[in-house]
């Protein structure tokens, strides 16, 4: 089923198109938009995580309309959701390397560049994790997993930065966490911390959301 999922991926273009787009805004910005480093670094982890977060919603989309008979064959739900999770992990750790080496921000400092790698994947594995949550909008409740998506959305870019969400941004997706710590430090290694956080965070979403739809299977 993997390798069926991965072909989902590729067969509309979405991933390529988006892949491709952020990385010509990555060799460019510089020049186009007069932007420093943490600002166009900012600007790709955003791009990271709406990537995923498109392709990752593609995929279900994708897998609803033409895998009802593999998946009638194979009759397992947990070769399913591995599948798909070991697809979309896949998927940003590719992404998250080709975005930051075309955004020619490589430096002599290999740690640096790791962490830079690391963070770009942590929030596209975050927005998988919202899309694989509320994938439920292309299944029985579509508003629900629409609305959800939106919400989950909002609160990612927003939780560090509207007031009112101050002293509860802690249960909020850590986006807009990460992007503030950016431009609050001169150095990227201070995202290590809030990288691992954050990928833990969605590795949260992605259990939930594998034993909801495993109890509404059953039911």
């Amino acid at each position: 089923m993997l390798k069926n999922y991965l072909q989902f991926v590729f067969q509309d273009f979405l991933y390529l198109t988006l892949l491709f787009s952020i990385i010509v805004f990555g060799l460019t910005a510089d020049h186009l938009l007069s932007i420093d480093y943490h600002e166009k670094y900012s600007l790709l982890l955003i791009g990271m995580f709406f990537l995923s977060l498109f392709s990752t919603m593609n995929l279900y989309h994708n897998d609803k309309v033409y895998n009802y008979y593999l998946r009638q064959k194979v009759n397992s739900y947990w070769s399913e959701v591995i599948s798909q999770f070991l697809t979309v992990l896949i998927l940003n750790i590719i992404s998250g390397i080709l975005i930051f080496i075309f955004s020619l921000i490589l430096c002599k400092n290999i740690f640096l560049d790791v962490v830079g790698i690391v963070s770009l994947i942590s929030v596209g594995f975050l927005g998988s994790s919202i899309a694989t949550l509320f994938k439920t909008q292309w299944q029985k409740h579509s508003s629900l997993g629409q609305i959800g998506t939106l919400v989950f959305v909002y609160l990612a870019l927003s939780g560090s930065v509207v007031s009112i969400f101050k002293n509860i941004e802690m249960i909020f997706p850590p986006l807009s966490r990460m992007i503030v710590s950016l431009h609050s430090n001169s150095s990227i290694i201070k995202l290590l911390p809030l990288a691992g956080q954050t990928f833990l965070y969605a590795l949260i979403l992605f259990v939930i959301s594998w034993f909801i739809y495993k109890k509404n299977k059953k039911s």
